[in-house]
């Protein structure tokens, strides 16, 4: 049971090579369109980045629910926050270089034609001003991740005094614990604002009030899905031998549920803003259904409600670890065409060769996300091969998850 995870060659090779890609993907669209280049940057960015919060909200509810059947799984989400470091490097790299070529607000006569025609933008504009400008701008991103950063640093170290202390296993418990209350504060808090800026700031004339929440919901969602994709993995490489139908079960409750309430976020931000018929804020629907792809539009909530919902209905095929691994890919799928959805509509008529607004999806899209793709997963993998064992073998609720469900 005191198992090291070991980082092999051959995951490190395909990082690497992934990484590789990437770099190489970059460059060239870099040379060929700085607008395609930097949108690309924030949407794969992006994808990891609310995976990785998601991750650590996940970890932090079981902290504070006391959930015993889970905590011998703690130590894959609180890895996936290594990747906070490279997330911010590469955000502070776009609030510095990129913010002209992405967000219309930092250079409104790059993005709109015939900027000067336009009055009402104009005042639309100076309005958000006091908000939108690149210095605050700026300020808040900075913000965003010495929370995010601080307290997950915060929950990582008192995870490791807890497996190096056992006498003193459950005061560090207790103290995980509040800590946990904090980061899911200041991560709801700070989310919230991060959705206004990263997403929603890409249409600075659209309104709505229920976004980041949906935002919130999709980063707990989808995070659920990639933490049972790398328990899966592990689980197949002879790690944590003990997990049962039941632990699969469990894990399909947070994606049966998560399909459900994002489903609602959608469908109430789309309801309520369609059936106002508010011309600025119904833009942002008619822009993604009549002007980009409808096909897209109606897939998104296919693949992010309708088919996890129904496959996980049935208790067999939720306790089938190979049918929920399934659904956790399709899930992942499903956030890579809502995040493409929210960032390249109003972006794409900037870019060089493209006259509409419609879907672009090319070498650039596919080579920089699976660079991003490889820095996440060896940044995820070496951070866990850095832990003397896979288990929290001095958490106080571990022998209740080894155990969960089994016949004494």
């Amino acid at each position: 049971m005191e198992k090291r995870f070991i980082f092999s060659k051959k995951l490190q090779t395909i990082s690497f090579v992934l990484i590789l890609i990437g770099i190489i993907t970059g460059v060239l669209a870099y040379m060929h369109d700085g607008n395609r280049f930097w949108a690309n940057i924030l949407f794969s960015n992006y994808f990891f980045l609310i995976l990785t919060l998601g991750a650590l909200f996940w970890m932090a509810l079981q902290y504070i629910a006391e959930a015993g059947w889970s905590s011998a799984f703690k130590k894959v989400p609180q890895s996936m926050g290594a990747y906070l470091m490279p997330a911010m490097l590469v955000m502070f790299a776009l609030v510095f270089f990129g913010l002209k070529y992405v967000y219309p607000w930092s250079n409104p006569e790059g993005h709109i034609e015939d900027y000067s025609k336009y009055p009402e933008f104009k005042e639309i504009l100076a309005i958000k001003a006091p908000y939108l400008n690149n210095t605050f701008f700026i300020i808040r991103t900075v913000i965003y991740f010495l929370v995010w950063c601080g307290t997950a640093a915060i929950l990582r170290k008192l995870s490791k005094k807890e497996d190096a202390d056992k006498s003193q296993a459950l005061k560090w418990f207790e103290k995980s614990r509040f800590y946990s209350k904090v980061y899911i504060f200041a991560f709801a808090l700070t989310f919230i604002f991060a959705g206004f800026d990263y997403l929603m700031s890409l249409e600075p004339f659209w309104y709505s009030t229920l976004f980041s929440i949906k935002e919130l919901i999709s980063g707990f969602y989808h995070a659920s899905a990639m933490i049972i994709i790398i328990l899966f993995f592990m689980y197949k490489k002879g790690y944590f031998p003990f997990m049962n139908s039941s632990h699969w079960h469990d894990f399909s409750k947070y994606v049966f549920m998560g399909s459900i309430l994002f489903a609602y976020a959608w469908y109430f931000q789309y309801m309520l803003i369609w059936y106002g018929n508010i011309p600025e804020e119904g833009e942002y629907y008619f822009l993604r259904r009549f002007h980009f792809s409808q096909d897209l539009f109606t897939l998104n909530i296919i693949i992010n409600f309708f088919l996890p919902f129904i496959i996980l209905l049935p208790n067999k095929l939720a306790k089938n670890p190979k049918v929920l691994v399934s659904v956790a890919f399709l899930v992942l799928a499903g956030l890579f065409l809502d995040v493409y959805l929210s960032v390249f509509p109003p972006l794409v008529h900037s870019f060089e060769g493209v006259e509409h607004s419609h879907p672009v999806f090319g070498l650039y899209e596919i080579g920089i996300f699976l660079g991003f793709l490889g820095i996440f997963l060896f940044v995820v993998f070496k951070k866990l091969s850095k832990e003397k064992y896979v288990l929290p073998i001095n958490h106080p609720y571990l022998e209740e998850s080894v155990l969960h469900h089994n016949v004494h």
